[in-house]
């Protein structure tokens, strides 16, 4: 089962570093310091993902030493939320050392949800439990054979809600938003920020049935890292629109019989 999450993760990584790559030569953006800033980001995005659940985990931590290094990491949690989260930073400190100015945020904003999509098939395909229990004709029901594979797998007795699923269907409607309405986004950088307050937000409700345990207040560590993450964006839009800055001119065609009139 681990050998499928990593096929699938492996091969979500690839699908995103070639869709980001195209995007760049499509923009005309491609430069020698983009590479380094790739690898950047790669690196990043790892530490992040672990870092992110390590305070979950740390019995695991406290046993390096004793157990294998890649036991640890195998079996010390990992977050797709702190992977993004590690990767911007890694992006941004990497564009500053190198002094990198473009902005290359949109050419992620398809490559995040299809490189997603296609690892969450492998989460749904090797992770339990999938979620909560649930009645809806949908849920789905795993071996116990299946479930005896795993240390705590509460809710594998019954149908549960294939939250993976619902991401992979989420990510799925995003490309093709993306791919509709991504000239109507005027500002640079803002295209792949609008996909991670969709994508946060999804995965904030997704949350109460993903079937994480409880951390506090009620609610899931992915959760509580998402609130800071989400207020930080819906910022950013917010000082967008004070500013007006997501307004486009009228195009001077437009403007012409106005000014002609104007002179007779």
């Amino acid at each position: 089962m681990l050998v499928t999450h990593d096929v699938f993760t492996g091969l979500g990584l690839l699908a995103g570093l070639a869709l980001y790559y195209g995007e760049l030569r499509r923009r005309g953006m491609l430069d020698a310091r983009i590479v380094a800033i790739s690898v950047a980001a790669i690196v990043g995005g790892g530490l992040g993902a672990r870092l992110i659940t390590a305070w979950e985990h740390l019995p695991y931590y406290e046993a390096l030493g004793e157990a294998p290094l890649s036991y640890v990491i195998e079996h010390s949690g990992k977050s797709i939320i702190g992977g993004l989260a590690g990767g911007y930073l890694a992006i941004v400190l990497a564009k500053r050392a190198l002094g990198y100015r473009r902005s290359t945020g949109d050419s992620y904003a398809l490559a995040i949800p299809v490189g997603t999509a296609i690892g969450r098939v492998g989460c749904f395909l090797s992770e339990l439990p999938l979620g909560t229990p649930t009645d809806l004709p949908w849920g789905v029901s795993v071996s116990s054979q299946a479930a005896a594979g795993f240390p705590v797998c509460p809710g594998c007795d019954g149908p549960m809600h294939p939250s993976m699923v619902y991401e992979i269907l989420f990510n799925l409607m995003a490309v093709a938003l993306i791919v509709r309405f991504r000239h109507r986004v005027v500002v640079q950088g803002d295209l792949v920020k609008l996909y991670l307050l969709a994508a946060g937000s999804f995965r904030f409700l997704v949350e109460f049935v993903r079937g994480n345990p409880i951390q506090a207040f009620g609610l899931s560590g992915p959760q509580l890292v998402l609130i800071p993450l989400l207020a930080l964006l819906a910022v950013h839009f917010l000082r967008n629109w004070q500013r007006g800055v997501n307004r486009v001119p009228p195009a001077p065609w437009r403007q012409r019989p106005i000014l002609e009139s104007r002179a007779g």
